[in-house]
């Protein structure tokens, strides 16, 4: 049981960020269906650190929605692909027709998966959060949910919008005991969130050779490289990305191991046979 303990300490420790700022020192610096009209980045200002973390060794994913239509998890599995996202719903009433279905083959063939809700700011934030966990049910090594934010309505303030992502990101938290991690394309960024969600990863998306370009305070795990790539057994264009760690730290911030209940009568009988409470109890004799 003190195992156990230590073991989901330990990766509550690493998702708050205290081991993973530790892994990526430095690196300060989704899946998106409208993503592709805002990947252009711009040069660095002061308030921001570039880093390159990614390298030929780097591990690699893919994110698919319903424009995919029926991917072929076998042969993505054999193309060298890690980890993959996948949509589960949108607003607070559309699911992705084929979630159940990329939810179901990324986990029968061993991809690492991870699911995602893409955000609309005007709408209800609850009913949002209600569509995301009544649809997903994450287990034992999953990555952690995705809140997908790339648009924003005229009517809706950016400060409204930020407080309505920040209710979605804790209630989620709460629900499956582990922190979300935010999607966004480097414009929507810079202009938007940049500096606001300093106790949360960053999913960004710069169509470019330059990694992820953000506030000195805030940190980055996945870059959307590309959302043209191609691939064996997807008959469409798809989002590539990469992730900035290896195949251990991407490990650390999966959902957990659940710990078995133990009824207080058992734990009160192991404590009375540790040496140090049998000695004790021979002195009070």
């Amino acid at each position: 049981m003190i195992f156990s303990l230590l073991y989901l300490a330990a990766h509550k420790v690493a998702y708050s960020g205290l081991l993973l700022s530790f892994m990526f020192a430095g690196l300060s610096s989704g899946n998106s269906d409208n993503a592709k009209n805002n990947g252009a980045t711009s040069k660095s200002t002061g308030a921001t650190t570039k880093t390159t973390l990614i390298t030929s060794s780097s591990l690699k994913g893919i994110d698919v929605s319903k424009w995919q239509k029926e991917v072929d998890w076998d042969q993505v599995r054999d193309a060298d692909v890690t980890f993959a996202f996948v949509k589960a719903t949108q607003d607070d009433y559309r699911l992705d027709p084929y979630f159940a279905r990329n939810w179901a083959e990324t986990k029968r063939v061993g991809i690492k998966r991870g699911a995602y809700h893409f955000f609309i700011p005007a709408a209800p934030v609850q009913g949002q959060i209600e569509m995301f966990i009544n649809t997903v049910e994450l287990h034992e090594g999953d990555l952690p949910p995705v809140l997908d934010v790339e648009v924003i309505e005229k009517h809706t303030s950016p400060a409204d919008m930020r407080k309505n992502m920040r209710i979605w990101l804790e209630a989620v938290t709460a629900h499956y005991g582990v922190k979300p991690i935010i999607y966004t394309n480097q414009n929507f960024y810079r202009r938007w969130l940049q500096g606001h969600f300093k106790d949360y990863h960053f999913w960004i998306a710069p169509y470019n050779i330059i990694d992820p370009d953000i506030h000195h305070e805030d940190k980055w795990l996945f870059w959307q490289y590309t959302d043209t790539g191609r691939m064996a057994g997807v008959n469409a264009a798809i989002d590539l990305n990469y992730f900035a760690g290896d195949l251990n730290s991407l490990n650390l911030m999966c959902v957990p191991p659940k710990l078995i209940p133990y009824p207080e009568k058992v734990i009160l009988a192991e404590l009375e046979q540790l040496p140090a409470v049998k000695l004790l109890a021979s002195n009070n004799e």
